[in-house]
């Protein structure tokens, strides 16, 4: 079996000194000058929590990478490439997204996915070595919630690199104090992987503390693992594999657990107040403008080039600072048009006004372009006139998405295309919406119904617009309209056997180079190179 020093970043002795020194928010004020090995650490209750903490931080890092953060959203259905989406590097987001030659296993950008993945894995592995033989009596309660953070983290890592990968290294942690890690290279079967992965969730579930047992004054709820996110996951891993009773019980689970509550439609995405903290939120990445220098890449990504067009001015309102690399695709709008005549202002699902934005008017009073007026709607002729030529120009207004968007009021402003708003990952709805599919899988369609009308009367505002009966396509449609662009949409196509097919009938840059083998990312070159490892069909 063949070993891997120094293909991971993570390749020197894990201390509490190196973790603390990358979580910014230091909650747990665990000093500096400490020198205790991971195992050590691991076993205080402080050092512990702060090791979860360096496992979060691996993730929250992708969130931090402009030519990454926004990798789950591509490749899908209900997403296009943005005008300036060109503007990257071939092999990252453009290939995520097209599925071209450049999506190959030489991507700077899929290795660097892999290699974060793999140190939070790091992070996680040293809790569990610590921790996780000790008897329940030398455990105590705040050590099984450290280590139940741990075996969570670690599924929710391990699940993301299966579902891309397939056969993937499981690794191990062994000699801390005196090799450091070292790492297990032969490749695992995907049954192995999600066998984990279903193990670690498991001993996660009677151990790990739920949203609100978690002290706010200690650390945020939602910046952490909690029971929650263990049900989502065991929801997602067991539909994976098609063990749908198992799942559809583990979100009825978490539909159940008051910890929760479905919050008004614009309440999810805000920043008003105490919104980056609602209810409805099951784990989410935190950032924090106190830490400027610490910055997420995604508020900017969905933004159009509208500040380009003659008397439209850059406002943190409109938009802020355009980027433009992702759209919703024509058919994510046609889910929301029910009586088909092209436009969804006249549409009376909610989620239209609260989660999109849907036109930009002139409001540059120095600027205006001859006969319009301020507050005069830009229309596809006005940019016609200032660009003759049909070319990416015309797309300059297109409606979107807002759920990433961020004002002001985190001290951005429209120089600035970084931001500082939280990352969701998981929120409440997710469980109604991945309940729906299991229980419809397992043969229970009135309870999936019943999941889905709950979110459908949110988003209606009454009953006028509940399901009187379902098809499985009405699942796969209420998942673009209540989860969309929100990153589940990629894995929920591929567990269903209709991401090729998708993607070929609806992403209009990728139709033409989609095939089966792009079920599955290609394993790093570096990686397949150092360890003669086997590299996925067709790369």
């Amino acid at each position: 079996m063949k070993r891997l020093n120094k293909f991971l970043t993570l390749i020197t002795l894990v201390s509490v000194a190196v973790i603390t020194e990358s979580c910014e928010k230091n909650i747990l004020e665990v000093e500096r000058e400490t020198s205790l090995s991971g195992p050590d650490a691991a076993q205080t209750a402080k050092g512990a929590q702060a090791i979860v903490e360096g496992a979060v931080t691996e993730l929250k890092s992708i969130f931090s990478d402009i030519r990454v953060s926004v990798n789950r959203q591509c490749g899908t259905d209900i997403v296009r490439n943005g005008t300036h989406l060109a503007d990257e590097p071939a092999s990252g987001l453009f290939g995520m997204n097209t599925y071209d030659g450049n999506f190959s296993a030489q991507s700077e950008q899929i290795e660097s996915l892999w290699n974060r993945h793999y140190n939070g894995i790091v992070f996680a592995n040293t809790i569990i070595s610590a921790l996780g033989n000790l008897p329940d009596a030398e455990l105590g309660e705040t050590g099984a919630d450290n280590l139940g953070q741990a075996y969570t983290m670690r599924a929710y890592l391990y699940l993301e690199l299966v579902r891309r990968f397939d056969n993937i290294p499981i690794i191990d942690v062994r000699d801390l104090d005196k090799d450091g890690p070292q790492f297990e290279t032969e490749q695992s079967q995907r049954s192995e992987v999600y066998s984990l992965i279903l193990s670690d969730l498991n001993k996660a579930l009677p151990i790990i503390r739920t949203r609100a047992e978690v002290d706010p004054n200690i650390v945020e709820p939602i910046e952490r693992p909690t029971r929650g996110l263990t049900l989502i996951l065991l929801t997602e891993a067991n539909l994976d594999l098609g063990n749908n009773a198992a799942a559809a019980a583990a979100a009825d689970e978490l539909v159940a657990d008051p910890s929760y509550l479905l919050q008004p439609l614009d309440n999810i995405f805000g920043l008003d107040g105490d919104t980056e903290t609602n209810d409805e939120v099951v784990f989410s990445i935190g950032f924090d403008p106190a830490i400027p220098e610490t910055v997420q890449w995604q508020s900017q990504q969905f933004v159009p080039l509208y500040d380009r067009v003659n008397g439209v001015a850059r406002t943190m309102e409109t938009g802020g600072r355009p980027w433009s690399r992702l759209s919703p695709s024509a058919y994510y709008w046609t889910l929301f048009d029910t009586n088909d005549d092209g436009d969804v202002k006249d549409e009376a699902d909610g989620r239209i006004a609260a989660w999109h934005k849907l036109e930009w008017i002139f409001d540059d009073a120095e600027n205006l372009p001859d006969g319009v007026n301020l507050g005069d709607v830009v229309t596809l002729d006005h940019l016609q006139e200032q660009w003759p030529t049909e070319g990416r120009e015309w797309r300059y207004v297109e409606p979107t998405t807002i759920k990433t968007w961020e004002d002001g009021t985190l001290g951005r402003t429209v120089a600035q295309a970084e931001g500082w708003r939280n990352i969701i990952v998981y929120r409440y709805a997710h469980a109604f919406i991945s309940g729906a599919e299991a229980h419809f899988k397992a043969g229970n369609a009135a309870r999936a119904m019943q999941l889905l009308n709950v979110l459908r009367e949110r988003a209606y505002g009454d009953a006028s617009g509940n399901f009187s009966n379902i098809t499985f396509e009405d699942i796969v449609e209420e998942h673009a309209r209540e989860l969309g662009h929100e990153g589940h949409r990629w894995s929920f196509l591929k567990r269903n056997n209709i991401l090729v097919e998708r993607v070929q009938m609806h992403n209009v840059d990728a139709s033409p180079n989609v095939q089966d083998r792009h079920r599955l990312w290609p394993i790093p070159l570096s990686f397949i190179d150092q360890t003669g490892s086997q590299q996925n069909p067709g790369y």
